[in-house]
């Protein structure tokens, strides 16, 4: 049986880490190697090419970063005479959208169906993407289908929301166990800080994930303790702010936290704190990570799919972004109310079952697909 082609383009892939990458896997994953043949075309300068869960990965150098974009000849180069059935572009990157308009218009690619996955809009940048949008809007023209994770980024993107008739909502998922977390560790976790309600937050520190402002609200919280894990640029920062601030006893700054331990730390904690400030953040698998374990989330209104994942009033509570007044009032509300608390966290599972559950997920990626 001749195997079907399905070739993915984003900017990144495995093993970055990330939600794109991670839809991609996702995707992949899904799909049957028995039916079908899966490639990816990515950029790194850490990575040869290679071939992982029989998905070929093909990793182009780059030159610099420019705006999101990691500008790579060698990418446009290596997809030239591309011949594929179905090619799967992740956006938002402008540099493949002008590779592929190139390659398009010269007759130097070749497919039978054109997906693209709408991620989330460009952040920043507008005096950069403002010449490029016509050729977006014409990319979006041209695509059989737009894959969107959430219903609230159609709504909330003018770029898409005119494209919202060919648009098909499949969001992220995860398996819906409870996880084989280390009962031991999570003992110890709430043993050191007993008497004490434990948020916990996980990510990459920079800006756009808003953890500075879980770390103000903090300094007007009694009674908990907020851990924080994960490294980035901003690290140093956030450990100067606490020290300045006096919040020793209140943030800590946990760095990695082991894979084998995650699980653990989303079950010892009360409320999952998620404060991004940007509608970057597409969608916060995190929040679903935390949910499956009965956790209610404290997220921020950004009109993506992070408000898709975690209702407000429903299974957690929704905030501004950037303002810890509203941040601090909300933490407050659930470390002092256990029977609100613990109601939006019972919805927080049901939720995940109903809707994230990854068996579902795959199912409706093989229907797309197929």
């Amino acid at each position: 049986m001749t195997k079907t082609k399905v070739t993915h383009v984003a900017r990144f892939a495995y093993p970055h880490t990330g939600g794109i990458e991670a839809v991609i896997e996702q995707i992949n994953e899904s799909l049957p190697d028995s039916q079908f043949e899966k490639e990816v075309f990515c950029c790194s300068n850490t990575e040869k090419s290679s071939v992982k869960n029989n998905v070929k990965y093909n990793r182009s150098r780059y030159l610099f970063d420019f705006a999101a974009n990691s500008i790579s000849p060698q990418l446009f180069f290596r997809m030239m005479l591309l011949k594929t059935d179905i090619i799967h572009f992740h956006m938002p990157v402008i540099q493949n959208v002008v590779i592929w308009f190139i390659l398009y218009h010269l007759g130097l690619i070749k497919y039978n169906k054109f997906f693209v996955t709408y991620h989330s809009d460009i952040v920043g940048y507008d005096k950069v993407k403002k010449p490029f949008m016509p050729l977006y809007k014409y990319f979006l023209k041209k695509a059989d289908l737009i894959h969107v994770l959430s219903p609230n980024i159609i709504e909330s993107s003018d770029m898409i929301n005119e494209f919202k008739n060919k648009c098909v909502i499949i969001p992220q998922g995860i398996s819906v166990s409870s996880g084989n977390y280390n009962s031991d560790k999570v003992a110890e976790i709430r043993d050191k800080y007993s008497g004490k309600k434990i948020l916990f937050s996980l990510g990459r520190h920079v800006k756009y994930k808003g953890f500075l402002y879980g770390i103000k609200a903090m300094e007007k919280v009694d009674n908990a303790v907020y851990l924080l894990g994960g490294t980035g640029p901003l690290t140093d920062t956030f450990r100067e702010y606490v020290k300045e601030h006096n919040l020793e006893n209140k943030v800590i700054l946990l760095g990695r936290v082991k894979d084998e331990e995650l699980d653990a730390y989303y079950q010892a904690c009360d409320i999952y704190l998620f404060p991004s400030i940007l509608q970057s953040e597409a969608f916060g698998i995190v929040q679903i990570e935390a949910m499956k374990h009965s956790k209610p989330v404290i997220n921020t209104k950004l009109g993506t799919g992070v408000n898709y994942v975690s209702l407000d009033k429903e299974t957690g509570l929704t905030v501004e972004p950037e303002n810890v007044e509203e941040l601090t009032n909300a933490i407050k509300i659930l470390i002092n109310d256990d029977e609100l608390r613990l109601e939006y966290g019972q919805n927080a599972k049901k939720r995940i079952e109903n809707l994230f559950d990854i068996e579902k997920v795959k199912d409706k990626y093989k229907e797309l697909y197929g």
